[in-house]
């Protein structure tokens, strides 16, 4: 018997080696960067289909039906993350401009493992802004999907139009494909000059 069981116990000891590697690389992560955690870059999956996969999930369980969703994403997100986004959620949606007044903004998402969460501002159908948070399960290389969305009965501030990143970073290098998660350490390249000269 000794033998027989022994095999398995490997096994077991091998398998939650392996899970609490991968869970460990991806814990505490958050996008937009939060002091003590790991930054997530936004436009390396999981990220995109997080953000979209919150925000349809929320808007079915938060809007009016039929209501079409109007997003905005955190300070700083780069254009071509908008249009992942915006390509992911596909129709009944669309990016929020500047004169809109209302719309869904992801205030932040946080990845650690199997478990992702989505912070999302919405307005009541009384005209009341209030947080929501949408939780996700999934793993790195499948898509996350949302589980339940829990409401904080709190209000908050209306939140302000985002507007998309363009100029500085676009020519910037993307993180590796390999990791969500990239270093909180500057570039260097992140120059505002280009962008002042059009």
């Amino acid at each position: 018997m000794q033998r027989i069981a022994s095999p398995f116990v490997l096994a077991a000891v091998i398998t939650s080696a392996f899970f609490f590697a991968l869970t460990g690389c991806t814990a505490g992560a958050t996008y937009p960067p939060t002091a003590g955690k790991t930054t997530l870059s936004p436009s390396t999956p999981p990220c995109p289909q997080l953000m979209a996969s919150g925000m349809r999930y929320a808007q079915l369980r938060l809007a009016p039906v039929g209501e079409i969703l109007v997003f905005n994403l955190p300070p700083q997100t780069p254009q071509y993350v908008w249009d992942d986004v915006a390509s992911k959620l596909g129709d009944g949606s669309r990016p929020m401009t500047e004169s809109d007044k209302v719309g869904m903004t992801l205030q932040q998402l946080r990845l650690n493992g199997s478990h992702a969460e989505v912070d999302v501002i919405y307005v009541t159908t009384d005209g009341v802004w209030q947080m929501a948070t949408v939780h996700l399960e999934g793993a790195f290389g499948a898509e996350y999907r949302p589980s339940f969305v829990q409401r904080w009965l709190i209000p908050v501030e209306k939140p302000v139009f985002n507007p998309p990143l363009v100029g500085s970073l676009d020519n910037a290098p993307e993180a590796p494909m390999a990791s969500p998660i990239i270093p909180n350490t500057p570039t260097g390249n992140e120059s505002a000059e280009p962008a002042s000269k059009h």
